[in-house]
């Protein structure tokens, strides 16, 4: 009956830290998220600056970030950005 006891007790602890991790790393994946500009020069509202695709670092939530104009997304999804130049 001990061996029982113990046996689920470290099952738990094992799927107590499989699951922590889990939710670290999908909160790391929110966290990769930045405001970046769709466009060239005024496209993120008082906020001039370079062309589409680039992070706008003074907007740091996706609330404030969307009511300028900008794009809420990940890097690598920015990139779609660039070629906007007007």
């Amino acid at each position: 009956m001990k061996t029982s006891k113990l046996g689920v007790l470290a099952a738990s602890a094992v799927f107590g830290m499989v699951g922590s991790v889990a939710l670290l790393q999908s909160a790391a994946a929110e966290d990769v998220k930045a405001c970046y500009r769709t466009h060239c020069g005024k496209s993120v509202s008082g906020h001039e600056g370079k062309c589409g695709g680039t992070k706008v670092a003074e907007l740091k939530d996706e609330k404030s970030c969307t009511a300028a104009g900008g794009a809420w997304t990940t890097a690598a999804d920015a990139k779609k950005y660039e070629k906007n130049k007007d």
